[in-house]
């Protein structure tokens, strides 16, 4: 009994000896839970993988801060005399990061004119949207004229006065289409993605001309009393496929179209986060939901199938 005794003893001795040397000789970067390296390779794909810079928004611009990350949340700010007395406020956007970090804001400029168009025109009216980054420096503006029928957005550069690129809304009797254009370094517009979203969807999938999702723009359920009563939203823009995947896992939906695995450079992300503004005003805002006697229709959301658009086979232009 007392060899048996003396024998765990001398191995439990050994057993000490070994992790006490291995713990020696490993660096403490090394022993981090499973947790944490997953967060640090999501925080190290944000800052690195996603940095391919455009022709006109380059490393040096700070629209990046905003722009670098897989996805944005975008949060359209409660309007309260519009909840009161109906009354249409300048829209306020907050840009948050995938982790919940607020990276900007956006801000609808306000004139005397611009408050007499608001209530005269409601979200027909044209719109002056100035993408501020965390120190308050305007880096983009998205702009559009008055609009009866179709939105033609177009986001320019704040320093340089160029165009980084334009949304164009395509009329069809129930579809909800976009046209997605960036700048080319020749001169002229390039046509990079396609929304082709069914009848009351949510969900704006971005197609490139092979039919593969590139991104996406996703209206998210604020609850039904901010969804009747008021004019606060909630969006997902995704840059890329990781966003687009984890998009996917979070609504246990799929796409029937392959995701491309190449992010978006920062001009087109510039591009969809002025179609996210576009699909807000056309679709989402209090007054284009406006029934009788002021009364908000409310559509529950359908087709959240993240499904790329029909028109794949569609030419571009």
């Amino acid at each position: 009994m007392l060899a048996r005794q003396h024998g765990l003893l001398a191995n439990s001795q050994r057993v000490f000896r070994v992790l006490a040397r291995q713990f020696s000789t490993t660096p403490l970067s090394a022993v981090v839970c499973a947790h944490e390296r997953r967060a640090r390779k999501r925080m190290q794909y944000d800052s690195s993988q996603n940095a391919r810079v455009g022709d006109i928004i380059n490393e040096s611009h700070n629209a990046r801060s905003i722009l670098d990350h897989s996805s944005l949340r975008v949060t359209r700010q409660l309007e309260m005399l519009n909840v009161l007395m109906g009354f249409e406020q300048a829209n306020k956007y907050a840009l948050m990061d995938p982790h919940g970090n607020t990276v900007g804001f956006m801000a609808e400029e306000q004139t005397w004119s611009s408050v007499l168009g608001r209530q005269i025109y409601g979200t027909h009216r044209s719109f002056n949207i100035a993408v501020l980054d965390l120190n308050g420096t305007v880096c983009l503006r998205i702009q559009r004229p008055f609009s009866l029928i179709n939105s033609h957005v177009t986001v320019s550069d704040q320093h340089s006065g160029q165009t980084v690129g334009e949304s164009h809304q395509e009329w069809h009797a129930w579809r909800r289409r976009y046209n997605l254009f960036e700048s080319k370094r020749s001169g002229g517009m390039n046509q990079f993605a396609r929304i082709d979203a069914p009848f009351l969807s949510w969900d704006f999938s971005m197609a490139d001309e092979q039919g593969n999702v590139t991104g996406g723009v996703y209206r998210d359920f604020a609850g039904i009393g901010a969804e009747l009563f008021t004019d606060y939203g909630l969006y997902a823009v995704c840059f890329d496929q990781l966003s687009l995947s984890q998009r996917y896992a979070a609504t246990n939906s799929s796409s029937s179209a392959p995701v491309t695995e190449h992010a978006m450079d920062l001009d087109k992300r510039a591009v969809a986060l002025g179609a996210a503004v576009s699909i807000d005003f056309d679709y989402f805002s209090r007054h284009s939901r406006v029934g009788f006697g002021g009364i908000p229709w409310f559509t529950f959301p359908v087709g959240l199938s993240n499904n790329a658009s029909s028109s794949n086979n569609d030419e571009y232009d």
